[in-house]
C-alpha cells in the first residue's frame, strides 16, 4: 500500500508542478508580450532658411533685387556710379529655424548682359570680420552652425578705373551715354549644403 501511495503522491505532484510551470510560463509570456509594442518617434530637423528676409524654401530666385548702398562721391551724383565709384551690398542669412549645421558658397559676376567690364566685386567680409580679396574663381565659402539668426555677408564692390582696368575712358563715356546703362546687375549665386 505504500508504494501505490507513493505512486499516487509522485503522480500529484507532477500535476501540480506542470500546472504551476505552465501558470508560471504563461504570466511571463503575457509580460513579455505588452513590452514589445511600442512606437518609435524621430522629429525632422527643420530646413526653413531665409535670405534678407525672404523664406527660400519653395523659391530660387529671390523676389526683391538687392540695392546696393553706394559710397559717397563729392564728384558724383548721391546714388550712382561712374568711374572709380564703389559701395557694397549685404546678403543676410536668417537660419534661426535651421536645425542642421550647413555651409554656403556665394559667387558673384557682372551679368554677360552688361558690357561693362570694369565692375568687379573686390573684397568682403563675414559678421563684421576681416575684409578679404573676393576670389571670383572659388567664391565665399563658410560654415553656419544650426539656429544662428543672422549672418551677414557684406560684399563690396568698384568701377575699376585704375591702370588695371579693361575699359578705357572713351569706353566709360560710350557706356555712360547709352539709354540701358541704368541696367548694369551683378549676379549672386548662394549654394547651400548640410554638413554631414
Amino acid at each position: 500500500m505504500k508504494k501505490k501511495n507513493d505512486v499516487y503522491f509522485l503522480v500529484l505532484f507532477t500535476v501540480i508542478v506542470g500546472i504551476t510551470l505552465m501558470y508560471m510560463f504563461q504570466s511571463s509570456y503575457a509580460k513579455y508580450r505588452r513590452q514589445t509594442e511600442t512606437t518609435v518617434q524621430a522629429r525632422v530637423a527643420s530646413w526653413n532658411l531665409k535670405v534678407n528676409n525672404e523664406d527660400i524654401s519653395s523659391s530660387t530666385t529671390l523676389t526683391n533685387s538687392i540695392t546696393p548702398t553706394i559710397d559717397s562721391n563729392p564728384y558724383v551724383k548721391a546714388g550712382t556710379i561712374a568711374p572709380g565709384s564703389s559701395g557694397y551690398f549685404d546678403i543676410i542669412i536668417d537660419a534661426t529655424n535651421v536645425d542642421v549645421d550647413f555651409t554656403y558658397t556665394v559667387t558673384g559676376e557682372v551679368d554677360d548682359d552688361t558690357p561693362l567690364e570694369d565692375l568687379i566685386i573686390k573684397n568682403y567680409k563675414v559678421n563684421n570680420g576681416s575684409t578679404t580679396a573676393y576670389n571670383s574663381t572659388t567664391g565665399i565659402v563658410g560654415d553656419i552652425p544650426m539656429n544662428t539668426s543672422r549672418t551677414t555677408i557684406r560684399m563690396y564692390f568698384e568701377w575699376n578705373d585704375s591702370a588695371t582696368n579693361t575699359m578705357d575712358n572713351q569706353e566709360d563715356t560710350a557706356y555712360a551715354q547709352e539709354d540701358d546703362y541704368i541696367d548694369t546687375e551683378v549676379n549672386i549665386t548662394i549654394h547651400f549644403e548640410q554638413k554631414r
